[in-house]
């Protein structure tokens, strides 16, 4: 499927050394420029190393084995593979203009064998995914040095009004001197000065990573920062645990475990900023990356190039539940992902610091403070053991059912203490039997007094106390309370009644092939629950509205033949002749009387006799010739 080793491309300019990254939309490969370099010796030709990335769009392309050419299965799979391609050209030229210290640049982008190539500058190292399947979490310390870089690159794409998009660990490089670069803006979008979206490449999710407004059909139309803000925090997070967040879109059932409850290290400012980044709302998050790198406070972190980056040996792997340091994850993949790195012979970096280094100092202090309440503690127990043992024979004697009695008194009340409000707590404490106030009463009892009396006594008391009062104010915010509660049962059952009933709706369209009543009960649907599954039938459908224009549009022409990637064909309207590409759109307007062979291209008859030449691409070669 991919090119050989030593392939040429654009007539020996680049070279094919390798395949080194492949995915769904394409296969990345090393190569080498060959280029002169003049200097005082005179001009020297020599290779650069590059990398090279071809666009193939696996589900729908082969490779020809003689010609090597790629070549489109069906009509479906011409119309997504040319329009991904085009924009894809579109957005690389966009992108060869911006240069930054940590992103890989553009170099250069060019068409052959019926598909695009991207050219861009080589960098020698490993993804942090990579390093993370090998290591397990990274240091704090050290994923903030990235964060720093990458939110930098990030900030800088922000105001030229481009958003990459999928920002993730296996899109992040690191090079030999430690320095994170972002790569592969192959989902990215660019806006306009009016913030409207300009060009968009292909659409494509990375699980965990994507924002929950990349999953609409809509797609974003205009210009944000918090889509990439989320991803960003989403990166941190898997940085920093091993595990990949729940998806966004998931996230109404299935809650984000907090990142302390998997890695206890990280600090509690950090994962603030984590949570904070990956808030569902938009209007949630931080509105700018800067923003968020202020609340890191990453002005003052700089960790040298040589941090350790080594971890415990003795975790689990992310599908168990545990608070332990994993130190391979078991699963962290992400599907179809492409990157750009070198897998053989490159230097790793040194592993010198201890990761308890990297430790809060708080915890230090938090040490010293139990360890001190603990002698404390400990200290005042004896003393009051010893005050107890030698006053002893001087105590009277009580009775033991009575303070045993009001001892498990004692216990309900302080347990059901600990679910009152602070109100209902101040009032509770006025009921509850003091203990001073029981061992001054029991000096009543002597040996002169019956057991009965005494018993009766020990009831009065507790008779006085046990049944508390409970204010009408807080029955009725109780009350208040359950019917909000009840209330809110009721919307989410009556939501989930109607997202069902709309999605079965469409579901029952899309089996009568009725795509467009379709799309409006999903989008339907989608207002009341935003789930996987309506997205992925809401895109299903704009897939088929689009094929049936292509053939209603086709259904208005009788083809005749090809004509490059064109094909002539007599307009049924108005029977005169022209050209339209493969989504049935008039390359060459349909307004000629014939069309016959010329040596240059096609000859197509005017109303005055005179002839329109044409090229194979559609372009205008002589316009009003006497013959032909």
């Amino acid at each position: 499927m991919n090119l050989p080793n030593g392939y040429i491309l654009q007539r020996g300019k680049y070279k094919i050394a390798q395949v080194i990254g492949q995915g769904g939309f394409g296969i990345t490969y090393k190569g080498f420029w060959t280029t002169e370099v003049k200097g005082s010796l005179g001009a020297m030709r020599t290779e650069i190393p590059v990398c090279i990335k071809e666009y193939f769009f696996k589900d729908y392309c082969s490779r020809d084995p003689q010609s090597l050419i790629v070549r489109v299965h069906s009509d479906t799979g011409k119309l997504l593979f040319n329009k991904f391609k085009e924009k894809l050209i579109k957005e690389a030229k966009i992108l060869s203009e911006v240069h930054h210290p940590y992103i890989v640049n553009v170099l250069e982008v060019f068409e052959e064998n019926n598909t695009a190539y991207i050219v861009m500058e080589y960098i020698a190292g490993s993804s942090l995914k990579d390093r993370l399947s090998k290591e397990g979490v990274l240091p704090e310390a050290l994923v903030l040095r990235y964060i720093k870089q990458i939110g930098e690159a990030l900030a800088f794409v922000h105001q030229k009004n481009i958003l990459h998009l999928d920002i993730k660990p296996s899109n992040i490089l690191i090079d030999r001197n430690n320095n994170a670069r972002l790569i592969d803006f192959g989902v990215s979008k660019r806006y306009d000065i009016q913030e409207e979206e300009t060009s968009t490449t292909m659409l494509t999710l990375s699980k965990g990573f994507a924002a929950i407004e990349q999953y609409d059909s809509e797609g974003i139309q205009t210009f944000s920062p918090c889509p990439d803000i989320y991803s960003l925090g989403a990166t941190m997070y898997n940085l920093l645990t091993g595990k990949i967040p729940t998806e966004s879109i998931l996230r109404a059932t299935r809650l984000l475990e907090k990142p302390s409850v998997l890695n206890p290290h990280i600090s509690p400012q950090i994962e603030q900023v984590i949570l904070k980044a990956m808030e569902i709302v938009p209007a949630d998050r931080y509105q700018s990356v800067r923003e968020m790198l202020d609340a890191l406070a990453l002005s003052d972190v700089e960790p040298s190039s040589n941090i350790s980056n080594s971890l415990p040996q003795d975790g689990m792997n992310e599908e168990e539940e545990t608070t332990l340091l994993p130190p391979k994850t078991g699963d962290i993949s992400e599907k179809e992902e492409e990157t750009v790195l070198n897998h053989k012979g490159e230097d790793e970096i040194s592993k010198q610091t201890d990761t308890s280094n990297l430790k809060p100092k708080k915890r230090n202090v938090g040490v010293v403070v139990i360890t001190i309440g603990t002698i404390v503690l400990f200290g005042g127990s004896a003393a009051g053991w010893y005050v107890y043992t030698k006053n002893e024979h001087h105590l009277p004697q009580t009775n033991v059912g009575a303070v045993k009695e009001i001892s498990e008194i004692e216990k309900i009340d302080s347990i059901a203490m600990v679910n009152l409000q602070p109100s209902e707590a101040e009032m509770k404490m006025d009921s509850v039997p003091q203990k001073e106030n029981i061992v001054v009463n029991s000096n009543k009892y002597n040996d002169n007094r019956t057991d009965s009396q005494a018993k009766n006594e020990e009831k009065t008391v507790i008779k006085k106390e046990e049944k508390p009062k409970v204010s009408s104010e807080v029955q009725s915010s109780r009350k208040e309370e359950v019917v909000e509660a009840k209330k809110t049962l009721a919307e989410e059952d009556n939501k989930l009644f109607l997202y069902e009933k709309w999605l079965a709706s469409g579901k029952e369209k899309i089996n009568q092939k009725d795509y467009q009543t379709a799309k409006a009960d999903l989008n339907k649907a989608k207002e009341f629950e935003v789930t996987e599954e309506v997205i992925r039938l809401l895109v299903f459908c704009d897939q088929q509205i689009e094929e049936e224009a292509v053939v209603e549009r086709k259904n208005g022409y009788e083809e005749k033949m090809p004509f490059g990637t064109y094909m002539i064909v007599r307009k049924k309207a108005n029977n005169r002749y022209g050209a339209i590409d493969e989504e049935g759109i008039e390359r060459i307007p349909c307004k000629y009387l014939s069309v016959g062979k010329a040596e240059d291209g096609r000859a197509f008859e005017r109303e005055d006799k005179l002839f329109d030449i044409y090229a194979s691409d559609g372009t205008l070669i002589t316009q009003g010739a006497t013959g032909y």
